[in-house]
Order: structure tokens, then sequence, then C-alpha cells
């Protein structure tokens, strides 16, 4: 099968679960013998080479106009400063409207060279939170499916926040044109279909990992606790500070790692003097880095208030580390039962703390919980089943019998 995956946030470069879970999927599929391309359109300052092969995938990196690079840091002022004047005048959606043009051309181009068969793209788009009217993703010659990692207009229903009337129609657009749909879990297929009002059938296929993480012989330091993702306060990091001050005063040898890009002193604001000792920041690591991290932690914690599927566990979980997650969206749906991992509730800080507390104190139960989770990581959610899974789901809509 020649399939077209479009991504706009492909490593190596920033990015979120949505490079890295279309990235190993395009490898793995590309591994079982079909024709692989990647494209997508990219926003300022994002850097890279504009076209590359990475492990059998071609991958076309196209820009919007305003491709400065000092826009790429959307932490600095300058950046912020550009951004805002360009959105405030109108630039950005003017440019945004070309570029999408100019876009859809290099996509039939695409199409036309490397005969596609099938398009998947995801149901975010990261042009639509800079327009103020409806601007509408491009329509393409062949089958176009949308994979549900997580609308703009799923995760701010779920933190209870109004959704510009533009992105809703956009959002449903995409929907609505796609052939076919498929979601990285089940509880985001049902609620992005009550939020867009969607009503056709939407196929779950989770995303996968590759478990053949390289043994390092690196030895499990029983005291050491990791947190791995963005520190924003949507993924409970902020929560996950609060409850360290209590883990630190019952247990003072233990050490917390963070690792991921973010304001750390919006982090360390809520840290008391004493826990702020034992807690040591790495920032955005690269994969090889952030697996040794994993593999010599005993335990792990991701008290997230909103994913659709969160890689951050299932990494974890491959690297044989005790997970602590959220039983917020779609949480249990990757631990299955209590035998391989703690559900805590973001809210609540206590939990969080003497789950954390609990796992120390009990060696022999966070070792069975590793255990349990790796297994079942690699039972249910490696990349090669779950390639086969994707590649099933799409024949099965180009033969006009996937359920609709």
């Amino acid at each position: 099968m020649n399939i077209l995956y479009l991504c706009d946030e492909y490593p190596p470069g920033r990015h979120g679960g949505i490079g890295t879970s279309v990235r190993l999927l395009a490898q793995q599929m590309a591994k079982h013998g079909n024709k692989v391309v990647v494209a997508g359109l990219y926003g300022p300052g994002y850097g890279g080479a504009d076209e590359f092969d990475d492990e059998g995938v071609k991958v076309f990196r196209f820009r919007r106009g305003y491709n400065f690079d000092f826009l790429g840091d959307e932490t600095s002022l300058l950046s912020r400063i550009g951004m805002r004047l360009l959105n405030e005048s109108g630039l950005m959606e003017r440019d945004i409207k070309k570029s999408l043009a100019i876009y859809q051309i290099r996509l039939e181009e695409i199409i036309a060279e490397y005969n596609i068969d099938i398009v998947e793209m995801p149901d975010y788009n990261d042009y639509v939170r800079f327009c103020k009217s409806v601007v509408p993703f491009p329509k393409l010659s062949v089958p176009v499916m949308v994979k549900m990692h997580g609308t703009i207009t799923y995760f701010k229903n779920e933190a209870k926040q109004a959704v510009p009337a533009n992105v809703l129609q956009m959002e449903q657009v995409i929907l609505n044109r796609a052939t076919g749909i498929s979601s990285a879990s089940k509880y985001t297929a049902d609620k992005s279909a009550l939020y867009l009002s969607y009503n056709k059938h939407i196929t779950v296929l989770y995303n996968g990992i590759d478990t053949n993480i390289p043994a390092k012989n690196i030895i499990k330091k029983a005291k050491q606790v990791i947190f791995t993702g963005t520190l924003l306060e949507k993924k409970g990091i902020y929560q996950l500070a609060k409850a360290w001050n209590i883990v630190n005063k019952s247990c003072p040898d233990a050490q917390l790692f963070i690792l991921g890009k973010g304001p750390l002193q919006k982090v360390r604001a809520y840290l008391n003097a004493a826990a702020e000792s034992s807690v040591i920041f790495k920032g955005h690591v690269a994969t090889n880095e952030l697996y040794s991290f994993l593999q010599e932690s005993a335990i792990s914690v991701f008290p997230s208030y909103a994913e659709a599927f969160a890689l951050a566990p299932l990494e974890a979980m491959a690297c044989g580390t005790a997970v602590i997650n959220s039983n917020r969206t779609s949480g249990p749906e990757l631990l299955g039962d209590e035998t391989t991992g703690l559900l805590i509730d973001p809210d609540n800080v206590e939990q969080i703390a003497s789950s954390i507390i609990y796992l120390l104190n009990n060696p022999d139960v966070c070792t069975s919980l590793a255990k349990n989770g790796y297994e079942r990581v690699k039972e249910r959610f490696e990349i090669s089943k779950i390639a086969q899974e994707n590649l099933a789901f799409y024949q099965k809509v180009l033969d006009g019998i996937a359920p609709i």
C-alpha cells in the first residue's frame, strides 16, 4: 500500500505525541513493505531539513510564508511580540490561506508521484489556532483518513473552556470530509464525537511503541522517581510538585527527575526549599537519553488532566518502570487493571503523594507493577502489532467494508 501521512511536527525538531506516534507508525509501515511518505505544513521557525529519508520513510517539510527563525521559540519575548503583531494585523491568517493553497498543490504532486492510495491526517492542525475566521483544510483527490489525537475543541471542552466558533467549525469539517476515522483511545473517540457532533463510527486504534529498547544494564535506583512531559498545567506537573513536598518530608532520600520543556520557575514556585533540593530538572532530552533515565528510575508519575492516549506512560512501562498514571480520560485504558500500575486523581495531591510513598516503601510491589506493565505494553501496544491493525483498517476502508 502507498500511504501519505500528514504531520506538521515530524521529528527531529520540537514535537509532541502526534509527531512521535506518526513517526513510529510510518517507520513500521515502511518495514512491512509499504511505500510511506510524510508531509507537513510547518509553522514559523521550525527549522530542520525540507526533505529527508527516515528509515525508509520519505519526509517533506513545507513552510508557511512567515518562516523567520526568531518566531520558532514561543517562550521568548521577541517571538511573542512578533506572533501577536502578525495575528492582530491579520497577516498571519492571510499567510495561512496562501500557504494552504500552495500546500494543496504540493500534496497533489506527491499523491501523483508516489501513486498514493490513502492519506491519514490528525484531527489537530496547528494552523487552526491562529485563525479568526473559518479556513478549511484543503480537499484531496484520494481517500483521507482522520486519526483522533485530540482537537482544540476536545481539549478545551475537557478543561471546561469556551471553544471559538470558527475553530469548532473547522474541526468539524475535517471529520465530516473523512473517508474513515480512527481514534487513539475510546475515551477520545466518545468525547470527540460528542463535542464535535459526529455520529458515524469511530474505530479505536491505540498508539504503539517500539518495545525493543536497547538494554544498557542500567541498575534501578530504588529512590528515583521520574516525570516526563511538557511542563504545562494540563500535564499535572504543578500537582506533582505540590505532592513532592509531602513525599520529601516522608522520604527525604528520594529524588524526583523532571524531563521536559517548559517554564521551570512555575514548577519551582510550588516546591518548598527542602523539596526543591531533591528535584533535578533535565529539560528536553534526546530519546536515547530519555530511555536511560526511565530505565534507571524505579517509579514514574503522570498526573495528567487530559490526554488522547499518552505515550509517556507507555515509554515508562516499556523501560520497566512502575507507573502511577492519571485516572482521567484514557488513563484507565492504558493500564487495563490495577496489576500494571496505580491510578490517581490529579486533583488529589495527597493521593499522588501517598501513591509515590507507598511504592518507595514497598519495592517488591514496585517491581511487580513494573514487570506487569512491561508485559502489557509488549502484548498490547507493540508497534509492529499496532501497524498491522492500522494496515488492516486502511484496507477495509479502501475496500468499502469498514464500519461507518
